[in-house]
Formats: structure tokens, C-alpha cells, sequence
């Protein structure tokens, strides 16, 4: 008996641990490792979608309304972690996120390279993949790379919430956005009346004087204060477990709190602006007193909304159980370490990629190819460039007048800077609705030519629009559409993550006029097309592009 118990533990001395070398590493030396590998991977997955952070840096930048989208990320980062501590920082992540992440790296760099887009009833816009999409699976991506399926089990609600880096659809503010505006400037302008303030008629300016008052411009409806406090409230709930009877009165108050108290802030703007009339030096504060307002009103309406939270969190009626801390993860971290660099060599790679198109001659010292003086039997008669604020010509113009007088003159421009570029998305940004669209083949001397064809109406003209991508040889771009859905798209350009293209598609658009106003949109099309077609008869435009196409 004793010989058998010599023999078992001997066995036992002899198997290794089953924790393997990583145990041997102090805890601390452990959880920087693990959070400096999620940070770099974290930091290097953004390369692998980086057009779209680059467009949705630009919607922050450049979109009041969706500027609060930028914290969103941060606020997701942070939830993720206080999960993946709660899981014991699970190190047993699969190589399925990294394939999920080189997956979409690749949607987004065809995305880039071409162009579809999807408008339902001109009045929703969806570009394919939408931006939200690819954030999400940024975000499930990484968290399944890092912490597998048990930590996306604890943090789903984290990587929804990316969906969020647009919190509000373009859709949003043509629906929703511009009627508050109008209902924002009645409250205040009825509030002036009871004050009895006589008002010019204007509905949106609420003149005191011919030179002093206020105008109500599309931010002054409160809707980004409530969208904060509605995504405040979002994250709030989940963070204290709240019920879903609980979460939902909760955030739409939220909501409505943030709206009534921007008409409060109007209503207190009215009496500041009664109150300086006879004095001068107080009219010129006007701004200041606004900013003062309305942050002393957010802040009391955020006092409002933590009374509430606190006071709700301690019914334990309202809350959702706590879900279990794991214990401390065991797991050998050679595996977790693996993927992380993995993840930022694919980074590496990628962001030497846009390195390189970045390196390139800055766009606005480029020289601008001038279109020739005459197309066929088609004469130049005047040049123009569209540009930005900052100087960047987007698209270099050349209007041309064709044999016979009082024939519409047809303009046509070449972009020196877009790869792809969607005429259709411009204009409803603006507000503009198409009359018709549709497709729009014609033959040239480069071949056949597909474009995409719109006609828009002011109360002076009605212009036909064709727009096409000039690329390899080709001249493409496709409109397929219903009495509901348009799709519009252009093929991919050739090329692949690192290869050092020497030419770029470049986006072709013509217009015509015309100051016939009673016609229907489908018979102005038709005509117009039959004199677009006559002077692409003549025009090839797979040369007269190939100036523009040089990267």
C-alpha cells in the first residue's frame, strides 16, 4: 500500500501546473499586460476602419447636432473595461473577432473605393455599410478578439450603444429638427406678446428693433440638450440596473426635461432682451447672457435628473439583479498576447497604407488641368471652380454653348479630389428633393456610358443633373429606382490595401437648364437627354478625365 502511495505522488510531482508559466506573473505585471494590449489593439483596429473614422470625425466636426456622437466611443471604451473587470479579466478571447475586424476592413476599404447608397421615399438616406454598422462591429469585433463570449455576454449593451456615433439621422433633422424650430420661435414669440413687446412679423427673427433682436436658427430648438440627456440617461440606467419600467420613463423624461428647459431658456432670453431695449451696452451682450442661460438651466436640469436617478436607485424594486463577479482569470496569456499583436501588425499595415496616401502633394497645390476650348462642334464659354473654405477646388467647371443659338448650354465638371462622389446626398443635404431620377445611358467616343440622372425644380428653372465615375477605361455609374427606393452605385475602383495606385476614379457631373418651369419633371428630362446625349456623341470622356485622374 505504501508502494502505491509512493507512485502517486510521484505522478503528481511529475504533471505540470495547469495554469502554465503565466501564473507565475504578478497580478499587477498581469493587468498591464492585459490593459496595454487592449489599449494598443483598441488603437489599431480604428486603422483597420479608418475612411470611417475619418467621415464620422468630420460629421463631429462639422455637425452641431451630431458633435455629441465624438464622446460616444470614450463612454463605450470605459463601459467595456468596468465589464471585462467584473469577468475577472478574461483573457479567452477567439481569433473569430480579429476575422470579423479584417472582414469589415475590407467592406470599408470597397466602400471607399466605390459608391452605393439607398434612399427610401427621398426622405431617408442609407450609404452602404451605414457608419454606426461598421462602429458596432468595430466594437464586437475587438470584444470578441479580447475577452470571447463571455465577455460580450456581460458588455452587449456597450457595443450597441456604438451605434450612437450618429445620434441622430440626417432624416432626423429635415423631420423632426426644423419643426421644433418653428414651434421654439412661437413659444417665444407668444411669450413676447404676453409681455406685451410689439415683434416684427417674421416668424423665426424676433426683431425688439429694426437692429436689435434675436433669430432662432435650427440649434436654438433644445434638441441637442435633450439628445444629451437622453444618451446621459441611456448609459445612467444600464449603469444602475434599472428595470426596463423604470429605464424607459426615465430617459423620454430625460428628453423632454432637456426640451422644456430650452424653451425656458428662450422665454428667459425674451425677457433679458425686454430688459436691455433702453440699454445699449446691455444689447451687446446678448450672446454672452444666451451661453449663461442655458448653462445655468443645463445644470439645474442635470441637478434634476441625478435627484431623480438617486432616488430611484434606492427602491430595490427598480433595479435588475447584479450579475456575479467572475474570479481572477487563470488563463495563459501567450494566446491573449498573440491576438493582440496580430491585430496591431494588421494595423501597422493599415495605417501605412493611408500613410502613403497622405504622403501625396497637398491638393491645394495641385495645378487644375483646364478643360479644352472646344468638344466636338461645342465651344467653351466660361470656367469656374467650386471650392472650399479652405481652397480645395472640388469640382473644376467648363461651360459650353453648342452650334445652334438658344440651345441650353451644358456645364461640365471633373472633381480633381474625390474618388466617388454622390450628387444626389449634396442636394438633399441642402434640402433639395429630386423631380425625377433615373438611368441615363448615351454613347461617346470612349464607349458606352451609364450615369445617373436627376432633374430638380426651383421657382425660375427646372436642370437636369447626370453624374458618372471615370475610371479604367470606363465611365460608369447606375441608378436603379422604384416609385419608393433609388439605389444608387458605381463599380469598385481597382486596387488593393497597400498597392501604390498611380491613378484615381474621378467623378464626372454635367448640367443642364432650362427656364421652362410647367413641364413635368419626366418630359424635362426626356428633352434635356436628347441634348446631353448629342454633345457626349462628342465627347470622350475617358480622356478628358484622364488629367484629373493622376493621384
Amino acid at each position: 500500500m505504501s508502494e502505491s502511495h509512493s507512485a502517486m505522488d510521484w505522478a503528481a510531482a511529475r504533471q505540470p501546473e495547469p495554469s502554465g508559466r503565466a501564473e507565475s506573473l504578478p497580478s499587477s505585471l498581469r493587468l498591464s499586460l492585459i490593459l496595454g494590449t487592449a489599449g494598443l489593439s483598441w488603437i489599431a483596429a480604428g486603422f483597420l476602419v479608418w475612411p470611417s473614422a475619418i467621415r464620422l470625425a468630420n460629421f463631429w466636426l462639422t455637425d452641431d447636432l451630431k458633435s455629441m456622437g465624438a464622446l460616444i466611443p470614450l463612454v463605450c471604451f470605459a463601459l467595456i473595461l468596468r465589464a471585462w473587470r467584473s469577468a475577472g479579466w478574461n483573457t479567452r478571447g477567439t481569433w473569430w473577432g480579429i476575422a470579423l475586424l479584417v472582414f469589415w476592413a475590407m467592406v470599408v476599404f470597397v466602400r471607399d473605393q466605390t459608391l452605393l447608397v439607398i434612399t427610401v421615399n427621398k426622405g431617408w438616406l442609407l450609404q452602404i455599410p451605414p457608419l454606426p454598422l461598421v462602429a458596432v462591429m468595430y466594437a464586437l469585433g475587438l470584444v470578441l478578439a479580447l475577452g470571447g463570449r463571455d465577455l460580450l455576454r456581460r458588455c452587449w449593451f456597450p457595443v450597441l450603444l456604438m451605434w450612437a456615433v450618429i445620434p441622430v439621422p440626417q432624416t432626423f433633422s429635415r423631420r423632426v429638427d426644423l419643426p421644433l424650430q418653428y414651434i421654439s420661435a412661437q413659444v417665444a414669440r407668444s411669450f413676447a406678446h404676453l409681455l406685451r413687446t410689439p415683434l416684427t412679423a417674421d416668424r423665426l427673427r424676433l426683431m425688439f428693433t429694426p437692429n436689435f433682436g434675436m433669430f432662432i436658427a435650427p440649434g436654438c430648438n433644445g434638441i441637442r440638450g435633450s439628445i444629451t440627456l437622453g444618451l446621459a440617461a441611456i448609459v445612467v440606467s444600464y449603469v444602475y440596473r434599472f428595470r426596463w419600467f423604470v429605464y424607459a420613463p426615465v430617459v423620454l423624461g430625460s428628453v423632454m426635461l432637456g426640451y422644456l428647459f430650452n424653451l425656458l431658456r428662450l422665454c428667459l432670453l425674451v425677457v433679458y432682451y425686454k430688459i436691455a431695449l433702453p440699454y445699449p451696452w446691455l444689447q451687446t451682450k446678448g450672446e454672452m447672457a444666451d451661453y449663461l442661460i442655458g448653462g445655468t438651466l443645463f445644470m439645474i436640469a442635470l441637478g434634476i435628473f441625478f435627484t431623480v436617478v438617486n432616488y430611484l436607485r434606492e427602491k430595490p424594486s427598480d433595479l435588475r439583479p447584479a450579475a456575479e463577479p467572475s474570479a481572477p482569470d487563470t488563463t495563459p496569456l501567450r494566446p491573449f498576447l498573440i491576438r493582440g499583436a496580430a491585430l496591431i501588425v494588421l494595423g501597422v499595415l493599415f495605417a501605412a497604407e493611408y500613410t502613403h496616401l497622405h504622403a501625396e502633394e497637398p491638393v491645394t497645390a495641385r495645378v487644375i488641368p483646364r478643360l479644352p476650348d472646344h468638344i466636338g462642334n461645342y465651344r467653351l464659354v466660361d470656367r469656374y471652380d467650386d471650392s472650399l473654405l479652405d481652397g480645395v477646388v472640388v469640382y473644376t467647371w467648363g461651360e459650353y454653348a453648342g452650334p445652334e443659338s438658344g440651345s441650353p448650354h451644358i456645364k461640365l465638371g471633373f472633381s480633381p479630389v474625390l474618388d466617388v462622389h454622390d450628387v444626389e446626398v449634396c442636394h438633399m443635404t441642402r434640402g433639395q428633393d429630386p423631380a425625377w431620377h433615373g438611368q441615363i445611358d448615351a454613347d461617346t467616343p470612349g464607349g458606352k456610358t451609364q450615369f445617373s440622372g436627376f432633374t430638380y425644380m426651383s421657382g425660375t428653372m427646372q436642370w437636369l443633373e447626370a453624374s458618372s465615375v471615370c475610371d479604367g477605361g470606363t465611365c460608369s455609374e447606375f441608378n436603379t429606382s422604384s416609385n419608393h427606393v433609388t439605389m444608387v452605385y458605381a463599380r469598385p475602383h481597382r486596387g488593393l490595401p497597400l498597392e501604390a495606385d498611380a491613378s484615381r476614379p474621378v467623378p464626372v457631373l454635367l448640367r443642364i437648364d432650362t427656364g421652362d418651369t410647367s413641364s413635368e419633371p419626366s418630359e424635362t428630362a426626356a428633352t434635356l437627354s436628347v441634348v446631353l446625349r448629342d454633345f457626349l456623341r462628342q465627347a470622350n470622356l475617358v480622356e478628358l478625365s484622364k488629367p484629373y485622374s493622376h493621384r
